[in-house]
This record gives structure tokens, sequence and C-alpha cells, in this order.
């Protein structure tokens, strides 16, 4: 019982096993697998680019930031007011040394974003390229299997087989054939057949003789020979007969 369990669970993990190597499963779920790939790609080249433009507002804002602090120490140097104008020279050192930075960010994540945009496109080219090859893989092997099976049934079946059935299956109908004319020949009054041979022989007999006489066509005329123990008894009683025999005429 046990080796039992064993072999219907082996056979079960076979099963399972191949269906998992099936070529059609596996470049789907490959295929499903880069796509995913690709989603999440774009995803980061998304963020990339995002984090690219808030760089570049940044730097917009503190390079205004610097412009307008210089402005106002400029003002305070107008007015006479040297400790104000310092203060504001120092509020824009502030925001040039911050836009310094993100300029040396903002450089590296354009770089950045340059190599991702680059990627992406490697890799939605890879990806076109494997559906494309998917899908003839796909085709292939369904053209295989179908081929596979075909060979399958071919090599159960063979045409000699079948035409030999046939012929056997012929000389029996053939033999019922010939039964079935038996039974009927034998099912049928061979005397009465005769005899209606005879009747309709005799019938087209006197159709054709009426005809004949309804058209003035006469009747040849045949000789009958006489035996010739009767010639030599006709020629005792009538010596005036012909000596060698008696010859009459008779309607046919």
């Amino acid at each position: 019982m046990f080796e039992r369990l064993a072999n219907l669970f082996k056979a079960m993990f076979n099963s399972l096993m191949g269906k998992m190597e099936d070529p059609t499963v596996m470049l789907e779920q490959t295929y499903s697998d880069l796509q995913s790939n690709l989603v999440q790609v774009r995803q980061a080249v998304a963020q990339a680019i995002a984090t690219e433009k808030q760089l570049e507002l940044q730097l917009q804002k503190n390079n205004e930031q610097a412009a307008t602090w210089q402005n106002r120490a400029a003002m305070a140097v107008q007015q006479g007011n040297d400790d104000l104008a310092k203060q504001a020279l120092q509020r824009r050192q502030q925001y040039v040394s911050a836009a310094s930075d993100l300029e040396t960010q903002l450089k590296a994540q354009r770089e950045s974003v340059a190599s991702l945009r680059q990627k992406l496109l490697d890799l939605e080219q890879e990806v076109s390229k494997a559906y494309s090859k998917k899908q003839v893989l796909i085709a292939r092997d369904k053209a295989a299997q179908a081929t596979s099976k075909a060979n399958e049934i071919l090599s159960k079946t063979t045409a000699s087989g079948a035409m030999s059935v046939i012929e056997r299956m012929e000389t029996k109908v053939q033999e019922r054939e010939a039964k079935a004319a038996a039974l009927n020949e034998l099912g049928t009054d061979q005397l009465d057949k005769q005899f209606k041979s005879f009747e309709g022989k005799a019938d087209l007999d006197s159709e054709l003789l009426a005809l004949k006489q309804s058209m003035g066509v006469q009747q040849p005329q045949k000789l009958v020979i006489k035996d010739p123990a009767l010639l030599e008894m006709d020629s005792n009683k009538h010596p005036e007969a012909v000596d060698a025999q008696e010859v009459r005429e008779v309607n046919d």
C-alpha cells in the first residue's frame, strides 16, 4: 500500500514538474517578469525625473533669494547702515552656498536620470524583442506538439491495417450477397418460372403473327419431311405418289 502511495505521489510530482517546465508556461512567466521589471524601472525613472525637477526649482529659489539679499545689502549701504548691509550680505552668502550645493546635486541627478533613461530604453527594446521571441517560440512549440501528436496517431494507425479490414469486410459483404441471392432463387418456383417464360414467348409469337396478317405479309412455308416408313406405306396405297419421299407443306 505504501509503495502504491509513493508511486502516486511520484507521478503527481512528475506531472507537476512537467507542467512547470512547459515552454509556453515558462515563456509567459518570463515575459511577465520582464514586464514587471519594466514597470518598476519606469517608476524609478519617473521618480528620478521628479527629483531633478525639484532640485531645479530649489536652485532657482535660492538664486532668487541670493539676488534679493544682494539688493537689500545695496539698499542698506545707500542708507549708510553698514551693519544691516553686512547682515544682508551674510544672508545672501547662505543662499549662494545652498545654490552651489544644489547645482552639484542637480548635475549628479541629471546624469543619473540620463543613465536611467537609457537603461529604460534598452529594457523596453529587450521586452519588445522578448515578446516577439516568445510568440515565435510558443507558435513553434504548438506546431511541434501538433506534429508529435499526429506522428503518434500515425504510428498507431497504418493504412495497410485499415485496408486489410476493408478487404475482409468486402469479402463478408459479398458472401452475404451471394447467400441472399441463393435464398431468393430457392424461394422461386422454377417450374412456374419456365411456364411463364414459355407463355410470354407464345404471346409474342401470336402478336407477331397478328401484326404480319394485318400488314398482308404472308407467312413463309416450311417443308416437312415425313418418316421414310410412312412414305413407303403411302406409296403402296397410292402408286401415283412420288417414288422417294412425300413432301407436304404446312404453315409454321
